[in-house]
């Protein structure tokens, strides 16, 4: 039989409310992608193995926990560290192709996760203005940021600005990933890169023969 001072050392201790608070918000980050805001607060309390009521006595509601999920889950941290891995020393081509796969994986989340943004009231949005909250726009320029210095390693190839150039590249991505604006003809990974490098008219020659 365990002593009492044994067993009050087998026990775990209880979270400080900033880590409750945190595990409750990764916890929820996954049903929101799947599920959408249909995801109860029971469904939420399971995923992070806690009572629903406690759910409520960290968050005043139901729309302020979607919004914190939100929040974290554009975290541009995990992106930048996925450009900045991208090997250097390999053709622009190949650079491209990586920081397209890094991106497009993030664009199936944030897709899924916007459309969650849009069904929170105005009212629970605490940086809501006329356009997206401050988290959105402060997370997309980071990445626009960290995915230009790639660019900038081939200034001398391009015909514009890097930043300018990350822009272009990332409303490709986009458009070929959102269902309504792919249609279903969704390009690959290759293909973008050489839209993007080439475009999508075949060389002078070519047409002529």
């Amino acid at each position: 039989m365990l002593s009492p001072i044994l067993s009050k050392r087998s026990r775990a201790l209880p979270l400080a409310p900033e880590e409750r608070r945190r595990a409750i918000v990764e916890a929820v980050i996954p049903l929101l992608i799947e599920r959408g805001a249909a995801v109860t607060t029971r469904e939420m309390a399971e995923a992070a193995g806690i009572a629903e009521g406690t759910i409520f006595r960290v968050f005043p509601d139901k729309p302020a926990l979607i919004y914190e999920a939100l929040r974290a889950s554009f975290d541009p941290g995990p992106v930048q560290e996925g450009l900045a891995a991208v090997y250097e020393g390999a053709p622009l081509p190949v650079q491209l192709a990586e920081a397209a796969r890094i991106l497009l994986d993030r664009l199936e989340q944030v897709l899924a996760l916007m459309a969650v943004l849009r069904t929170i009231p105005h009212d629970a949005i605490p940086d809501h203005a006329s356009g997206p909250p401050n988290f959105v726009i402060v997370s997309n320029a980071a990445i626009n940021e960290s995915l230009a210095r790639i660019f900038e390693r081939h200034r001398d190839q391009l015909r514009i600005e890097p930043a300018r150039a990350a822009s272009a590249f990332r409303g490709l991505l986009l458009a070929n990933a959102h269902p309504a604006l792919s249609f279903g003809e969704r390009l690959t990974v290759d293909e973008l890169v050489e839209v993007l490098l080439i475009g999508i008219v075949e060389p002078a020659g070519s047409l002529v023969g």
